[in-house]
């Protein structure tokens, strides 16, 4: 499994509807997001 992942605002979204922002970053270690998608995404992102 990959150790890095660019996530894009759809899942990031998602994943705030189900009250489960980390998960990526428990799955993947290291979660990179443009600005444009955190942007997009609206929220503050988890740390």
């Amino acid at each position: 499994m990959p150790d890095v992942v660019i996530a894009d605002a759809s899942c990031l979204i998602l994943l705030e509807k189900i009250g489960a922002p980390a998960l990526l970053q428990q799955l993947f270690g290291r979660v990179l997001v443009t600005d444009i998608v955190a942007g997009e995404y609206g929220l503050p992102l988890p740390a």
